[in-house]
Order: C-alpha cells, then sequence, then structure tokens
C-alpha cells in the first residue's frame, strides 16, 4: 500500500482535533477568519482510499507531552544547535523510517501532508528526505510569513533563503500547494507558486506542482482535503484522482482508540522532560565532537577536516567562495600581514600600530594592514528577538567574515604569505577567520590573542562568541585544528585552554610532519614578542 506521514498543525488537540467543517454551499464574500479542520476524517478517509496513515503528535501534545512545545527555547540550546524544530524533524523522519519497516507499505510510494505547522513539517521533510515522493503543504508556504512558532523557526534555518526556496528543493516530486484568500498564503498563486515551478521547469517537471486556493481563513477543511486526496490519489495511489469525485464520508472513530498510553500500555517510566533531554542531546553532541577529533595521523585530520570545516563556515554563517592569491607561496617570496583589533580599545589599538610598524621595518614592506573592527554591542537575548539568528547571520559572522575578506584582499596581490594577528578581543574573531578560511586563501602564520577566553564554557560563548551551532561546531578548538599545517601561535591563554584542547590541537599538527608544533602561552605577548615570531 501507499503510505503517508501526517504531521499537524497547533490545533489545540493536535492529531485527534476534530472541529466541524464550514458548511457547504455558495463562499461568503469575504473568508471567514478561521476555518475548520478535522484530522480524524483526515486520516480516516486517506485510509478509505487504500493509504496507510501514520498520524504522529508533534512535541507537546498528546502522548508526546513529556517534552513541552517550548523544548529548547534559549539562545544556550541554539548555541549547541538543539531546537524544537530540529526534535520535530528529526521525529518526521523517524515517521518514515517507522512506515519503511511496515511489510504492507510501499517503500516507493510514501507521502506527506499537514497544515500550518504541520506544513512547515512537510515541506522541510521533504527537502531533506527524497522519500518523500510526493507531498501537500497546506496553508505555509509564503514569501512573507515564515512561521510564527518555536517549533517553525531553527538555529540560521533562513540565512539567505527562505520558505519558498526551501519547498521548491522538493523538486521535481510531486508537490501540491494549498493556500487560503484569508491567511498569509492568499497570494500563493501569483508568487510562490510561479516561483516554485520555475524550479520545476528546470527539470522539465513543470505539470509536477501546482497550486489550488480556497475562499477560507487559515485551515485545513474539507475542500482542502479533497485537493489533497486527488493529488496523493494521483501520484501514489490509484491514478484516479478528482478533486470533484473526493466525497469525504462520516469518520465515526473515538479518538481515544488512537492515545497510545493508557493503562494497559503505560508511559515508560524513564523517559525524559525538557531538561532531560537538553543533557542528553548536548552529551551526544560532545561524543561525536569527541570522536570525530584527529588522532595524529593523515587520515583522521582529513575526515576531521571533511566534517569540520562546513560545520563551522555554516555555524558562522561565513562565505569562502573568493580566492586568494596565496597558494603555493613559498618562505622566500613577499609577506604580508593583517592585524586585527576591537574599535574602541585603546590599549590594542597601541599594539597593533605598534606591531604594524615593527613589520613594517622588516620584511614586510607595505603589505600590512590594520583593520579595527567594532566591538558585537548585541546580546544573546537580543538575537534571540522575533528569531533573529534563524533570519540573519550573527554579528560575530559579520566580524569573521571581514577578516576573511581582507585576507583575501591581501591575499590577491600576488604569491604573498600573509600572517594573521588577532590583539586583544579579536584574538578569537582571527583564530575563527584563520580556521575557516580556504586552504589556498593566503597561507601564513596566525597570532591569536585569546583574552584568557575558556573555550569550554557555554557562559562564555554567550557572553562573547555567540553563533548558534557554534559549539556543535567545536568553536575554538575546532577552528584552531582548522589553522593546520600553518604556523599558530596562541597566547594570553591563563587557565582559558583546557589541557584537553591543548592536546588535541597539537594532535591534529602531528598529523602534518613538516608542521611546527603550534605554541600555547598563559601570558600576553608584547607586539615585538609577536613580530620576532613571525619572522623566523
Amino acid at each position: 500500500f501507499p503510505a503517508v506521514v501526517n504531521p499537524h498543525g497547533h490545533w489545540a488537540k493536535g492529531r485527534l482535533h476534530r472541529e466541524e467543517d464550514v458548511p457547504p454551499g455558495p463562499p461568503p464574500p469575504a473568508p471567514p477568519a478561521a476555518g475548520r479542520a478535522d484530522l480524524v476524517a483526515l486520516a480516516v478517509s486517506l485510509a478509505r482510499r487504500g493509504f496507510v496513515v501514520f498520524a504522529y503528535d508533534a512535541v507537546g501534545y498528546n502522548d508526546t507531552d513529556r517534552v513541552s512545545h517550548r523544548f529548547a527555547g534559549t539562545p544556550e540550546a541554539w548555541l549547541w544547535g538543539i531546537s524544537l524544530l530540529g526534535l520535530q524533524l528529526w521525529n518526521s523522519l523517524r515517521a518514515v523510517d517507522y512506515l519503511e519497516s511496515l511489510p504492507y507499505v510501499d517503500r516507493g510510494r510514501i507521502g506527506a501532508t499537514g497544515a500550518s505547522g504541520g506544513a512547515s513539517q512537510t515541506f522541510l521533510l521533504a527537502a531533506v528526505d527524497e522519500r518523500v515522493r510526493a507531498s501537500v503543504p497546506v496553508n505555509m508556504v509564503s514569501a512573507h510569513m515564515q512561521g510564527g512558532c518555536l517549533c517553525e523557526n531553527g538555529p540560521a534555518l533562513r540565512v539567505g533563503t527562505d520558505n519558498v526556496e526551501i519547498a521548491a528543493l522538493t523538486a521535481p516530486r510531486p508537490q501540491l500547494l494549498v493556500s487560503a484568500t484569508g491567511d498569509w498564503s492568499k497570494d500563493t498563486p501569483a508568487v510562490e507558486g510561479p516561483a516554485v515551478k520555475r524550479v520545476y521547469d528546470l527539470y522539465r517537471e513543470g505539470e509536477r506542482t501546482a497550486v489550488r486556493q480556497f475562499h477560507y481563513g487559515h485551515n485545513y477543511n474539507r475542500e482542502s482535503r479533497a485537493a489533497m486526496y486527488a493529488w496523493l490519489r494521483r501520484w501514489l495511489g490509484d491514478g484516479k484522482g478528482d478533486e470533484a469525485g473526493e466525497i469525504e464520508l462520516p469518520a465515526d472513530l473515538d479518538v481515544a482508540v488512537m492515545r497510545v498510553w493508557n493503562d494497559a500500555h503505560p508511559r515508560p517510566a524513564d523517559d525524559l522532560d525538557d531538561a532531560g533531554l537538553l543533557r542528553a542531546l548536548r552529551s551526544e553532541r560532545e561524543r561525536r565532537l569527541s570522536d570525530l577529533l584527529p588522532r595524529g595521523d593523515a587520515r583522521s585530520m582529513k575526515r576531521f577536516r571533511e566534517t569540520a570545516l562546513p560545520a563551522l563556515r555554516l555555524a558562522l554563517g561565513v562565505s569562502a567562495d573568493a580566492a586568494g592569491g596565496g597558494s603555493g607561496a613559498r618562505r622566500n617570496e613577499p609577506r604580508g600581514a593583517l592585524v586585527v583589533h576591537v574599535r574602541g580599545d585603546e590599549r590594542a589599538a597601541g599594539d597593533a600600530a605598534r606591531l604594524r610598524a615593527t613589520l613594517e621595518s622588516l620584511e614586510y614592506g607595505g603589505g600590512v594592514r590594520v583593520l579595527a573592527l567594532p566591538p558585537i554591542d548585541a546580546s544573546p537575548e537580543a538575537l534571540w528577538k522575533d528569531y533573529f539568528t534563524t533570519y540573519n547571520r550573527a554579528p560575530l559572522g559579520d566580524r569573521v567574515q571581514e577578516i576573511v575578506d581582507a585576507l583575501a584582499a591581501l591575499g590577491r596581490a600576488g604569491s604573498r604569505r600573509v600572517e594573521l594577528v588577532g590583539v586583544g578581543a579579536a584574538g578569537p574573531w582571527a583564530l575563527l577567520a584563520r580556521g575557516v578560511a580556504p586552504a589556498d586563501l593566503a597561507p601564513g602564520g596566525t597570532v591569536a590573542d585569546l583574552d584568557r577566553f575558556p573555550w569550554d564554557d557555554d557562559r562564555a560563548y554567550l557572553a562573547r562568541l555567540y553563533a548558534p551551532c557554534l559549539r556543535a561546531a567545536g568553536g575554538l578548538r575546532t577552528a584552531a585544528l582548522l589553522a593546520a599545517p600553518n604556523p599558530l601561535c596562541l597566547h594570553n591563554a591563563a587557565s582559558g585552554l583546557p589541557r584537553a584542547d591543548a592536546d588535541a590541537v597539537t594532535s591534529g599538527y602531528r598529523a602534518y610532519r613538516s608542521a611546527p608544533p603550534p605554541r600555547v602561552e598563559p601570558a600576553r605577548l608584547a607586539p615585538d614578542e609577536i613580530a620576532a615570531w613571525l619572522t623566523k
């Protein structure tokens, strides 16, 4: 049999929601303020049409209410890449696994449908899982309203993109967009639908997407369901779907039989609440990071770089498309230097000026640039408001991108080695920039003032180096490892560099037999000491 996963939206009773439909007849001149939805009738009617249906709870509803619908609703959780949206999408992936495990389900004919928040889950699932062969997201795909709940907003989800592009990732698999005249999907026939169809046309499969709109408020009512039945029957079922003929019979089903936990099947005693699940997911991420660390050999370092580099770039929102001219630079070729400090820090500015003068008096000629960057004045709480970092790169990523761009500009000036020095509070920014920069972009040494930053303290990242998913990507430790095999000097570390992290960085450098071991100093180095190290 074909099968359908059916996530639900924010109806009070979730997948068990039953509400009388708007009576049939001519539509009113203005759409009702709210439409109707009978999610039990939806599942029963699909079953009557030959589909296996798995209607499953959103987090916080019915049998999945041990964890709340506000799970992971903090900047600290997002720092580790833990989010309610991510948890629900994981559950949706596992729902497809479950359907595939049933011996009477045709694995090549699995679809998905849901409305509102359930539509968000539908098009996200279809975007990331090609096992979903046809989908119907209802009243959600919009260019101007992306979803107002925590379950629809994840860290960095829409930086440089939006729900329309995410929905278009389903192409060329069949996808019907259902919209309403009385909610934010009112423009779908004229705006979002044609935009999605242009992507399908690239595959010459334009007939595999369509838009149906109904004159109601936000809903998954009888007319919307009829359009969905016809679409899924056409692409996954018997091929005989006819929207006009999709009559929905009464669904007399006691919702009590749709519950999981009852006296005969009690809830497991060891299930986790919000706090317990957060701890478990963080521990899992820490274990994965530990397992990924290089072991001093080239193979493990290659594996680490292939996984960690895109993760760190994604966490910071940094583009590494710029090509530098430093590939293949040798020790005897011209050198340049980029010295970075935070604007307004008089001590750091003075150190940067002295370092520039010292380097220019040596072999650096005029290839020394000082970059003064503004301080980060946005707190994680401010960045949390209105899910700012769902749509925008964090200010930390802006600073790192500026440094990467400056490295690229210096590196284009010929086959030049470019040293990177971060002074004061800009030291960690410089280290992150060296880590995410392309390997052939201005190779050279890196000197980073760690500014006594405690590498393994979430509170420090929240206060000074906040970007969603940065801890999940390994933070400063990953950046230091990705700096290899270029010379690396970390100073002003004090107690901020745990022994385990120092050993991990050293082990990574050991994979490059000719690379000098990283230098780590607890004290702050003076400009002349930095210059002496760079000119070795």
